[in-house]
């Protein structure tokens, strides 16, 4: 069974914590003043931060349609983070009204809110809010509310968005998404995104750097990987078309902006288990 010892990370209105910073992104909510110098700074270094997170979301949703295309209703939702526009059982119930959803995170304002959000819709015998911490996937897998909504007989569609760059490279994040992948059954599926700058210019390179060192400083530090370092991560998955590409380009829903700077820092690919 799930450990007992996890304790989600406090609320510490000190401190930006990397779900409101992406909170904040995503929706133009700042939820604490005190996080507002941080994200002055991050602004002055990166413009173009919100359109990476705004990226992020869009991904998700259309990747949450093609599984659900692919006949998936339940879902497991991996660093979830606070409760925004498009959540995924918002996402999947558009579709199939019978989804279940898990959501995962490790903070611990993000699963009050996300706990409060669900309880005001009345969502919370389909939806479950569950502390945790993708670095203890047994203990996510056999938390009882995941045991409570997830039949693992059935295929699961896996969310880990924007989630494995803030796992450092000695936390062993491919054996942790392989320790995911064993539990499933084929027809699962798993979407991942992950910054970088591969693909990048020179001066993006600099911001992002120049960035990433106030990560250090503020939150948790960020690790950036290559193409090839995110497609390992992938390793007992079968990709789908059109593979690893930029999360804009990953079967878009429109027109793609080739000149948008945020476009070739952050890839994204779906895997299926066969």
């Amino acid at each position: 069974m799930a450990p007992d010892h996890f304790q989600p990370r406090g609320l510490d209105t000190r401190k930006p914590s990397s779900a409101r910073i992406y909170h904040y992104m995503v929706t133009g909510e700042v939820i604490f003043e005190s996080d507002r110098p941080f994200l002055d700074r991050l602004y002055a270094e990166i413009p173009f931060y919100p359109i990476w997170a705004r990226h992020n979301r869009a991904f998700l949703t259309r990747a949450v349609q093609y599984m659900l295309e692919a006949g998936i209703r339940q879902f497991l939702d991996i660093g979830s983070g606070l409760p925004t526009g498009g959540n995924t059982h918002e996402v999947a119930r558009r579709t199939a009204p019978d989804a279940r959803v898990v959501y995962v995170d490790s903070d611990e304002e993000a699963i009050t809110r996300a706990h409060d959000l669900l309880t005001e819709q009345a969502a919370l015998d389909s939806t479950a809010m569950v502390a945790g911490d993708l670095r203890d996937p047994v203990g996510i897998l056999e938390h009882p509310d995941t045991l409570r909504l997830l039949d693992y007989s059935e295929p699961v569609g896996v969310l880990l968005v924007s989630v494995l760059p803030w796992l450092p490279d000695s936390d062993r994040p491919g054996e942790l998404v392989s320790q995911l992948r064993e539990a499933l059954t084929p027809g699962s599926h798993i979407a991942m995104t992950h910054v970088s700058l591969e693909d990048a210019d020179a001066d993006t390179k600099d911001r992002v750097a120049a960035a990433a060192a106030l990560f250090v400083d503020a939150l948790d530090p960020v690790t950036l990987r290559t193409r090839s370092q995110f497609q390992d991560f992938f390793g007992g998955w079968s990709l789908v078309d059109p593979g690893v590409t930029y999360a804009t380009d990953w079967r878009p829903d429109r027109p793609v902006d080739c000149e948008d700077p945020a476009r070739l820092c952050n890839f994204a690919a779906l895997g299926h288990l066969q």
